[in-house]
């Protein structure tokens, strides 16, 4: 029977690739958006958090940088961290994408660069290129995500306009783009894996990007074996 794994996106945020992918990865997905609860759905095996909306800064401690309007989603935000505490308690494993990596950086006690034209970072993370281009690297320096993607650059896809900032207490840097933005994060006992781009949209032609979904399948599967009743 294939993991029943619960995706959380925005009212605006298309599904469809995160689905696409959670089953290309062997996973049932189990869609919840805005105003379907905060209560996690039972039988639920991991979670998938998508992209979308930007992360409210009174969430990191900010208000909102002098002259930005970012579009945000406060229900989303709501709901999103109710269930991933719950997730965690329940030790479910996680994959988090684009905002869902910056929710996790939040969470655990991170911050945001609200606007990364006004960094010194100089890859195109937010362009106008088809969702499936490759638009800069990403070299994995450790955990998990090395272990999907090497240690060789790796082409990613990018469609964000914010990133962390400092990083949170307990979480791992697992990757950076060539301008030095961190890319991958993880928490040290690997139960949380979070990339900035998009691998959801690139599964089709792309095997490291399927790996992360493979990959949240076989931490799903070592955990049922590791909590199965020895008999």
């Amino acid at each position: 029977m294939s993991p029943r794994i619960l995706l959380t996106a925005g009212h605006k945020t298309p599904t469809e690739p995160y689905v696409r992918a959670i089953v290309a990865g062997g996973g049932e997905p189990v869609v919840m958006l805005p105003g379907d609860g905060l209560e996690l759905p039972d039988r639920i095996d991991g979670y998938v958090l998508a992209g979308g909306a930007s992360v409210e800064p009174v969430r990191y401690g900010a208000t909102i940088d002098e002259g930005l309007t970012p579009t945000m989603d406060l229900p989303r935000d709501e709901m999103e961290f109710a269930l991933l505490e719950q997730a965690l308690d329940h030790g479910l494993p996680v994959l988090a994408i684009c905002r869902g990596f910056q929710l996790i950086n939040v969470y655990y006690g991170g911050t945001l660069h609200q606007e990364l034209t006004r960094t010194n970072y100089t890859d195109p993370h937010r362009n106008d290129l088809p969702r499936t281009t490759h638009a800069h690297t990403v070299t994995a320096c450790a955990g998990r995500l090395r272990s999907i993607m090497g240690s060789d650059p790796y082409g990613v896809n990018s469609i964000h306009k914010q990133g962390v900032r400092d990083v949170a207490p307990g979480l791992v840097v697992t990757g950076h783009s060539s301008d030095g933005l961190i890319e991958g994060l993880e928490t040290v006992d690997g139960q949380v894996v979070a990339v900035q781009w998009h691998p959801e949209e690139l599964v089709d032609t792309d095997s490291p990007a399927l790996g992360l979904f493979t990959d949240l399948v076989d931490r799903i599967r070592a955990r049922e074996l590791a909590v199965a009743p020895h008999r």
